[in-house]
């Protein structure tokens, strides 16, 4: 078979159609991982983020401004580090990347910023001098602080500004990789735990459906809007991240899941595959017990399979390998850190080669994105993934 492009070769295996080898893929890497292999903008040069964010004018301006100045400050230095995190990755040679861009986050203080749709984050150094973020708590506990919030967005100007930015991203670098991306940050359910708090989704259901309603029509409509903005600007796959699952099972009962969920997200699958697209559902955890609903939703690939939950990806290809795509296999908590070899991580892809590449629709990719990834350990991946994923599988 004739060497095929990286957007063929992934369309292909989405399609479950036979191709030249394995795909490799990347999932939104870390600033630092990115850093390792780019250069830092000439500011982070000077004065690291971190060391920014602590000078005593700094703090005194964002904890008295933030919120009316994120638009002048925050969301600029924002947006260059999500496009250097996007370039990154189409320089490592990758098949297929996982591109990230959202400019509707607000700062509300030196150390945290909210999620338009009710979450609040802690700002984190990330070791490196570069801020991270970690979740920090729900930003809305009450019916009355639902209609309260003051930050909801506008799904127009976030459908515009996507439209906007991977335009210009899919003419510059369509050609070079196969580009998946997302038009916003959390999925249905992940932005209901993050909204109202894990622990009190249950309630919500239970006590204010109305309100969970419109949280859910709201979502669908972001989802609806910015996959649009994406597919016409000319991006094949539309990327869901939405986590729906403990290392162990799920975060609520199946047939609630499907319930409440569902008729959202079939809408949502339904709308981008009608418009042409891929379908990618990401999902952390162990699903096993709700893959069956994931495929039900009308999807064209699964991805995480995270290798430090009890979830058997092995055992997930003899039961659905025929129906979707799998994507991951790559641990995040080891393999690809400064602490494994590099022996280790080809002996993983031949593994997964040898095990999941012969019926097609596999991808080899981490199974996440966390800070303490190295650059060097997924261009290993990479490159054992050319080196050991021709078809016909022979690993020698």
């Amino acid at each position: 078979m004739e060497t095929m492009s990286s957007k063929e070769r992934v369309l292909r295996t989405l399609e479950g159609k036979p191709v030249d080898r394995v795909p490799c893929m990347s999932v939104m890497l870390e600033a630092k991982t990115i850093y390792e292999i780019k250069k830092k903008p000439l500011l982070s040069k000077i004065i690291s983020d971190e060391k920014l964010l602590k000078l005593p004018l700094s703090k005194f301006v964002l904890d008295r401004w933030a919120p009316q100045i994120s638009g002048l400050v925050f969301r600029p230095s924002l947006k260059k580090t999500f496009h250097l995190r996007n370039i990154g990755q189409v320089e490592m040679g990758l098949d297929a990347i996982w591109a990230y861009y959202d400019d509707t986050w607000i700062m509300l203080d030196s150390k945290s910023y909210a999620m338009p749709t009710g979450s609040i984050y802690n700002l984190i150094p990330d070791g490196s001098g570069n801020m991270s973020y970690m979740y920090s708590k729900p930003g809305i506990t009450t019916p009355e602080e639902f209609d309260a919030w003051p930050y909801w967005p506008d799904t127009d100007d976030m459908a515009h500004s996507v439209f906007k930015y991977y335009k210009k991203f899919v003419a510059d670098y369509g050609e070079k990789v196969c580009i998946t991306a997302c038009g916003s940050s959390l999925g249905l359910q992940e932005g209901m735990n993050c909204t109202f708090g894990i622990d009190k989704v249950p309630i919500w259901i239970k006590r204010h459906p109305a309100y969970v309603s419109r949280y859910l029509d709201l979502h669908e409509e972001i989802k609806m809007k910015t996959s649009e903005a994406l597919i016409s600007a000319g991006v094949p796959v539309i990327f869901i991240s939405d986590d729906f699952a403990f290392k162990t099972g799920p975060f609520l009962n199946p047939k609630i899941i499907d319930s409440v969920f569902g008729p959202h997200y079939r809408r949502i699958f339904k709308y981008i595959r009608d418009k042409g697209a891929k379908v990618i559902l990401h999902s952390c955890g162990d699903n096993t017990k709700i893959f069956d609903i994931f495929l039900s939703w009308g999807i064209d690939a699964l991805h995480a399979y995270e290798t430090t939950s009890d979830v058997d990806i092995f055992k997930q290809k003899e039961l659905h390998g025929d129906r979707v795509t799998m994507i991951g296999g790559m641990g995040i908590d080891y393999l690809l850190t400064s602490k494994s070899k590099d022996e280790e991580v080809i002996a993983r892809v031949k593994d997964l080669i040898m095990r999941l590449g012969p019926r097609g629709r596999f991808i080899v990719a981490p199974s996440n994105s966390v800070d303490s990834m190295s650059a060097h350990k997924v261009l290993v991946m990479v490159e054992a993934v050319k080196k050991y994923g021709s078809y016909p599988i022979s690993i020698n």
